[in-house]
């Protein structure tokens, strides 16, 4: 039995005529008669009884209109509320992105969204794992690093570089650092290596150095590592756009800042359809921006 036949029956009775009901569907009237008509002859049971002036329910038809009204007004109601849903800015919105990146960057920004759209919701989940956007339900990611082939909607927005930071309470009084090379006598402050003996490996125009350091503290975490960096535990090769404000103030100088490490892509990532939803689109635009300003100001 096809939905839209029983909508048509219900219509009828709602209205009173095949006309009116018609008029509502925007269907012709003839359309409406063989609906009814086939949907007496799919059940095998007579649902109306019809004369030239009005309709009247069979007791069979007007226990099938009672159980299909609600049904299909709860229907009508659920699809009217979907008008209008991709071109407001409200509901809920599940983003994922690096911790550095997603207090230091993103939380200003969903603070200000959340004052400027207060019908949006979100779910944050900051992590340095690649999520499966999918099967995660992810609507909006913040990656870093090179991505894999995909059928998402992707916007690369700069660059993390890294610098080497130091206090100069720590500097001062101990050897100068003219070359790469000069680093291996001081205490480095190094992201996830396994082991206190690892490899930095840095560039300055078409040269390239690569030099062992001796690691009194690794992280996972780079901020932690600005955090050492500023209570004199060493020198760091953190991303620049975590120790702005602390380089700008003189709390952090740069060491060697016509060297820098490696580099990596930063993208923003949105489902394929995500222009056709003012949330998404809102979203994803001011991360766009307040990483572009992270990065590049």
């Amino acid at each position: 039995m096809e939905l839209e036949t029983t909508r048509a029956f219900v219509k009828v009775i709602q209205y009173g005529s095949f006309t009116k009901a018609a008029a509502a569907l925007r269907v012709p009237k003839s359309t409406i008669s063989r609906m009814v008509t086939r949907l007496e002859a799919e059940t095998g049971t007579r649902l109306l009884t019809r004369t030239t002036r009005n309709l009247s329910l069979t007791a069979a038809g007007r226990a099938f209109y009672e159980s299909c009204l609600g049904p299909l007004q709860q229907l009508e109601d659920a699809k009217k509320s979907l008008f209008g849903k991709d071109s407001i800015v409200a509901g809920s919105i599940k983003i994922t992105a690096p911790e550095d990146m997603g207090g230091l960057v993103l939380a200003p920004c969903l603070a200000r969204l959340t004052l400027q759209h207060p019908d949006l919701r979100f779910d944050i989940v900051y992590t340095e794992e690649t999520l499966d956007l999918v099967k995660e339900g992810i609507d909006v990611a913040v990656r870093i690093g090179k991505l894999n082939p995909s059928s998402f909607r992707v916007k690369r927005v700069g660059e993390v570089r890294l610098g080497l930071v130091a206090a100069p309470a720590y500097l001062k009084g101990r050897d100068k650092v003219r070359t790469p090379k000069d680093l291996e006598k001081h205490h480095c402050l190094s992201f996830t290596p396994r082991t206190a003996q690892l490899k930095w490996t840095l560039k300055h125009g078409r040269k390239t150095e690569s030099l062992s350091v001796h690691s009194h503290v690794h992280a996972n975490q780079m901020s932690t590592l600005v955090n050492l960096a500023l209570a004199g535990a060493g020198i760091g090769l953190v991303p620049t756009y975590l120790c702005r404000d602390a380089l700008d103030d003189g709390r952090l100088v740069r060491v060697l800042p016509e060297w820098q490490g490696t580099t990596f892509p930063v993208s923003v990532l949105t489902p394929g359809h995500a222009a056709e939803s003012a949330r998404l689109k809102t979203v994803r635009d001011e991360f766009v921006s307040a990483v572009e300003a992270a990065l590049n100001g």
